[in-house]
């Protein structure tokens, strides 16, 4: 049984994945819908991956069930919908992180 995120969280994912507040569609704000149909049509290119920290700033360090490490930013407080040990997938290629049913726009920090 998938485990459903409560009200408060459903709403903090919500407003999220609209870019409420920022208006724009650069990386880490609102998910253009060009972007999501093209992570979409890519299933190649998507981690599959747990949260390691997600902190107010925006930051959200995530653990590949490979062992690699990859860390985000989306201009939400996310931490408290994104716990660690949460299982979410990113779109290494259009920067794209999914959380629950939603999709969201990331910038994806160089390594």
């Amino acid at each position: 049984m998938t485990r459903q995120p409560s009200p408060t969280a459903q709403d903090a994912l919500l407003r999220a994945a609209s870019g409420q507040g920022a208006g724009m569609f650069d990386d880490g704000y609102a998910l253009h819908p060009i972007a999501r149909q093209a992570a979409i049509s890519t299933p190649s290119h998507w981690v599959d991956a747990f949260v390691v920290s997600a902190s107010e700033d925006g930051w959200i360090d995530l653990a590949g069930f490979t062992g690699e490490s990859l860390r985000c930013w989306h201009f939400d407080d996310l931490s408290e919908v994104l716990t660690p040990g949460t299982p979410v997938a990113v779109h290494a290629l259009y920067g794209v992180l999914t959380a629950g049913d939603e999709l969201l726009n990331v910038s994806l920090a160089q390594s």
